[in-house]
Formats: structure tokens, sequence, C-alpha cells
């Protein structure tokens, strides 16, 4: 049996380079799917569902809360089919975010990723976000108060 794994530790750090350039950074998720499988696997603290659409739908509200989101990559490491990326992620609420207004606040934060991916395609996702940080900035949660974190905070 031939094994479809993608093994090459530099092309998929090139891959997920692309993700992130091509598509984080320009909230133009049309065409991610050529990254991105169908029924990419998601393991998420932000709740993302499992699939490509859902992924789409899930960011094109925090494009529409947060315009200019971008993905300052740090460091991208790489072993046989996984990648894993450390960002600094920024963005200035400019529209509704689970129900809140736009304050025009700013937030920066840290952001851990892995990958894993198969056929040149990103199959599975881990994330650990900030939101703690991320909703202090924007003055949804009190300063110190992580008490009052919830999913439906984030």
């Amino acid at each position: 049996m031939i094994s479809t794994t993608t093994e090459h530790p530099e092309e998929n750090k090139i891959l997920v380079r692309r993700f992130y350039n091509e598509y984080l950074n320009t909230g133009d998720l049309d065409h991610a799917d050529e990254l991105l499988a169908f029924d990419v696997k998601q393991h998420s603290m932000l709740d993302l569902e499992d699939g490509w659409p859902s992924f789409q739908v899930a960011m094109a509200s925090w494009y529409s809360a947060f315009p200019d989101l971008r993905y300052a990559i740090q460091d991208v490491d790489a072993e046989r089919d996984m990648v894993w990326v450390r960002s600094i992620v920024t963005g200035t609420h400019k529209g509704y975010f689970h129900g809140r207004p736009p304050s025009g606040k700013r937030f920066e934060i840290w952001q851990l990723d892995a990958y894993r991916l198969k056929d040149g395609k990103i199959v599975e996702h881990w994330d650990i976000v900030d939101l703690p940080g991320m909703l202090r900035q924007l003055d949804i949660i009190p300063p110190d108060d992580d008490d009052l974190l919830t999913n439906e905070d984030a």
C-alpha cells in the first residue's frame, strides 16, 4: 500500500506559509480550499466545526468584526506531516463581534497552531489562542477576570 502522507517538512512549511500569506492575511478565503481539505478536522478552542465550508463561514464573521485581522508568523517548525506555527495576531474591532458593537479598539495576542498535511493539503488543525488577552484588550472582560470567560464570549 502506498502512503499518501506528505512527509516533506520543508514543502509542508511552504504550504502552511502560503495559507497564512495568501488566505488568512488577506481575508480572501474563496480559494483557500486549494490548501485546505474539504473535510478538514478542527481541534480548535474557537469551537470551529469540521470541514472547509464551516471554516469559511466562521472566519467570515471574524473578518467582518476585524477587517484588518493579520497573523504575523514568528516561528514555523515541521516534522514529517506536521507543521507548527507561532504567530502574533492583531486586529481592530470595526464590526459586530458576538453581538457587541464596534469599539475601534485594537488587540494583539499570541496564537499557536498545528497542522497535519496530506497530499499537499491541510487535513487537520489544532490551536491555542490567547482569548483572555484579546477579550481584555477589547474591554469585553475586565482585566484579570478570567472567570468571566466563557465560550459564548469567544
